[in-house]
């Protein structure tokens, strides 16, 4: 029986890794004994907390095509490390155990089970012009080995993953935790990849998006802003790469992963 139960990747964006996540995680501990859940989170906004109590204001840049995001030098790169592999990861890892939940708090690099390249320079948008800033330690996730992933499922382990991986040159970098989650659905052969963010789903015209195709959303991109931008793309690169279904929904919400399970709450993306 424990092997046929469903894989669900649950992705904790940041932004609910503070307010909501009791709830979330309340939820995912009701959902356990039906479905093998994988916990991937974020921790953009724990790293710039704790960027700007040590002293160093973080550093955001817009790629030509868009997207925003962080520029991660060395130290940066080290406070990610505290933040999201330290905090964030054993707050939910300690969550879950209070709730009865055999939780494991690894990080991409463990395994390895995230292998990416790092990226070293970045090319930004500056006003009208384009330039490179070099000494960047973000990685675009490149490889993905779901071995110790499994090995924790099968053994009754519920998986919380910090999305920090491996460089090809064995250097740890920062990984977007979208898409990572997205590599990782497929790697572990997931039926269902459920994005909680502190929206409802996509919005457009005020109006909540409950259903996309991911041809309706890649016409769609260019209307999106801010970070469901990101979120968007990622599921995005999800079904493309062969997971069958992607929720993006709010961790606000009562009993978000139970709903979006059911497709009853959220934006479902399908082919």
């Amino acid at each position: 029986m424990g092997s046929k139960m469903e894989k669900v990747i649950v992705k904790i964006g940041g932004s609910i890794a503070g307010e909501g996540l009791e709830n979330v995680v309340n939820d995912v501990a009701a959902c356990v004994k039906d479905k093998k859940i994988v916990i991937v989170h974020g921790g953009g906004p724990q790293i710039d907390s704790l960027s700007k109590r040590l002293g160093k204001e973080p550093i955001y840049f817009t790629s030509p095509s868009g997207f925003k995001s962080r520029f991660t030098d060395e130290e940066t790169r080290d406070i990610a490390l505290l933040a999201m592999a330290g905090y964030v990861n054993k707050k939910i890892v300690s969550l879950l155990g209070f709730r009865g939940v055999s939780a494991v708090g690894i990080s991409g690099a463990d395994g390895p089970t995230l292998i990416a390249r790092r990226k070293d320079k970045l090319i930004v948008q500056d006003g009208g012009k384009k330039r490179v800033v070099r000494g960047d330690y973000s990685g675009i996730v490149e490889e993905v080995d779901g071995t110790l992933v499994n090995i924790l499922l099968s053994s009754g382990f519920t998986p919380v993953i910090a999305p920090i991986a491996l460089s090809h040159e064995g250097e740890l970098v920062n990984v977007d935790g979208d898409r990572a989650a997205a590599q990782l659905a497929k790697a572990i052969g997931a039926n269902m990849l459920i994005s909680v963010t502190d929206v409802p789903g996509l919005m457009l015209d005020e109006q909540l998006v409950r259903k996309l195709t991911a041809n309706e959303a890649r016409r769609l991109i260019e209307e999106i802003g801010g970070g469901m931008k990101k979120k968007i793309f990622a599921a995005l690169e999800a079904i493309r790469i062969g997971v069958p279904l992607v929720v993006v929904c709010s961790g606000l919400e009562e009993n978000p992963i139970t709903r979006s399970l059911k497709l009853e709450s959220g934006t479902v993306i399908t082919q």
